[in-house]
């Protein structure tokens, strides 16, 4: 499979995984989750190669509000291509699970510049 191909197949995940978000959740959640993944990707753009950049906190007050609590939201993190892992660092204390993180660590900057501006469009 060449590269555009494998890009076109990454954006229509994309699309799909919006499509079953905007139809599972009520629209101002839709719109607030579009406006915080862009300002995520405007952010991985600024700075593709700062690994604080492509990394989320899944506890993060708003991204957990905005896009980790819509039916369909990890799929569109999954679509992105983030990937869920296990906080690299000291042991959590008091027997407490790791910290998640969502990871980006591959950035196609060609596809993430596309996905913002597909995002840009939801109403």
């Amino acid at each position: 499979m060449c590269a555009q191909e494998l890009s076109d197949k990454r954006r229509a995940a994309l699309q799909e995984a919006c499509a079953g978000v905007a139809a599972t959740n009520p629209s101002e959640a839709v719109r607030d989750a579009a406006q915080t993944l862009c300002a995520i990707l405007a952010n991985v753009l600024r700075a593709p190669r700062a690994r604080e950049a492509r990394r989320i906190p899944v506890d993060n007050p708003a991204f957990a509000a905005s896009v980790g609590s819509l039916a369909g939201g990890a799929g569109v993190m999954a679509a992105l291509g983030f990937e869920e892992e296990e906080e690299d660092g000291p042991a959590a204390p008091d027997g407490a699970a790791p910290r998640r993180v969502l990871v980006l660590n591959r950035v196609y900057l060609d596809d993430l510049r596309a996905a913002l501006a597909f995002l840009g469009t939801v109403r």
